[in-house]
């Protein structure tokens, strides 16, 4: 069986579903949202799997055995899309596994183990800023004060409501402990390390952590003819030698990764000088406490550049992940399967967040990343080979069987 053709066949299909961009653009809560939900959801029909919708918009789809002793695995990703992003990150989690059940039912009648697939609404934080939040939902790590976040003027809570969701009832999404014993999560591995040792696949060894910080500097605007430069209370210069200074010393100190991925000035005119900068901050390690001692210092940046120029500001901290390590139950289970399909086992470090670090909060999790081309992700041109699809497809079928 063409494994990897029919899961690329419906990644591509999926890709038609975005709003007006490059890549694929397909935020949570939008009609892009319901349309992909309702085709996967399709999907996971065709393939033998009841399906459900919680109380956040994630999609559930159940195999359950006719094994009295049958344990549960539960295999899932997500089905959201930064802005102008690709085809694979997220969505690939969702319908190999999709495809993988489809064909051992096919193949085999039915399965000792329990399987359910999770399409997770919302990971990406691209717009309320919080990451994870639906798999949050079903962790039970959920806090009341994400649904004040806001995006485009409207809170998490009115847009929830809008699409038909009960906020209050975000506790019933909770999945019990005794309801899962393993998670496991596929995802293209989102940078260049397969990529380099020539493999098709590898084993998720840990999860880095991320903290994530908004920060907003008040200066004061004025005409840009007119203002002498050493005059001038402009906070977009301060901002931009608050970045340039904060990035020479992640490069120093080598143990983080560091990211100013949205700036913004107001009001923005080009005969202005800027009254206000606002910039995130997206800073990853394999240790918190790295994140935590190197804002520290880049907090010093901060309030040195800015009170020097008699400006002031505030930083608040968006998000927090700690570093979350894979079951050894789990990785030793998907090297028994990779040996049985004869492919070499490789095992490496996540840099980018997943949802398997909330589900590893009620649950055994484990991860396996698929190579993508030149290591490029949140990217339009974001790519896989089908034959690495083929790969991934044989080993996780061969995982889900002998569960």
């Amino acid at each position: 069986m063409n494994t990897g053709k029919e899961i690329l066949d419906k990644l591509n299909e999926l890709s038609k579903i975005s709003e007006p961009s490059k890549g694929v653009t397909r935020l949570y809560l939008t009609k892009e949202y319901l349309e992909a939900r309702a085709v996967i959801e399709n999907w996971m029909k065709e393939a033998g799997l009841a399906t459900k919708i919680d109380g956040v918009g994630n999609l559930i789809g159940e195999y359950k055995s006719q094994n009295p002793k049958a344990k549960t695995l539960v295999l899932g990703s997500h089905q959201d899309s930064v802005e102008d992003g690709g085809k694979f990150d997220g969505i690939l989690g969702v319908i190999l596994p999709i495809v993988c059940i489809k064909n051992l039912l096919k193949e085999h009648g039915e399965l000792n183990c329990n399987v359910k697939i999770i399409s997770f609404a919302y990971e990406e934080g691209t717009t309320y800023g919080a990451a994870c939040l639906t798999s949050k939902a079903v962790a039970g790590t959920f806090k009341e004060y994400l649904l004040e976040l806001e995006y485009k003027g409207k809170k998490l809570r009115d847009a929830m409501k809008e699409c038909g969701f009960d906020p209050e009832k975000i506790d019933e999404c909770k999945m019990k402990k005794e309801e899962i014993d393993t998670f496991l999560e596929i995802h293209i591995e989102q940078g260049p390390v397969l990529e380099f040792e020539n493999l098709a696949v590898g084993i998720v060894t840990a999860i880095q952590s991320c903290n994530r910080y908004l920060v907003n500097i008040k200066g004061q605007a004025g005409h840009s003819g007119t203002i002498p430069m050493k005059m001038r209370k402009d906070a977009g210069t301060a901002m931009a030698e608050i970045i340039y200074k904060s990035t020479k010393l992640a490069e120093e100190l080598g143990e983080m990764v560091l990211t100013f991925g949205k700036v913004s000035v107001l009001p923005g005119a080009v005969n202005v000088i800027p009254g206000e900068a606002e910039f995130t901050i997206d800073i990853r390690a394999m240790k918190n406490t790295i994140l935590v001692d190197t804002m520290e210092k880049i907090e010093n940046i901060i309030k040195e550049t800015v009170e020097k120029r008699g400006m002031s500001y505030f930083i608040e901290m968006t998000n927090k992940i700690m570093e979350t390590a894979c079951s050894p139950s789990v990785m030793e289970a998907l090297e028994k399967s990779f040996i049985r399909q004869n492919i070499p086992v490789f095992k490496l470090p996540s840099g980018a967040g997943h949802d398997a670090q909330e589900m590893a909060n009620i649950a055994e999790m484990g991860m396996l990343f698929v190579r993508c081309v030149d290591g490029i992700s949140h990217n339009p041109v974001e790519d896989v080979r089908e034959k690495d699809l083929d790969i991934a497809g044989n080993i996780i079928m061969d995982y889900i069987y002998n569960f």
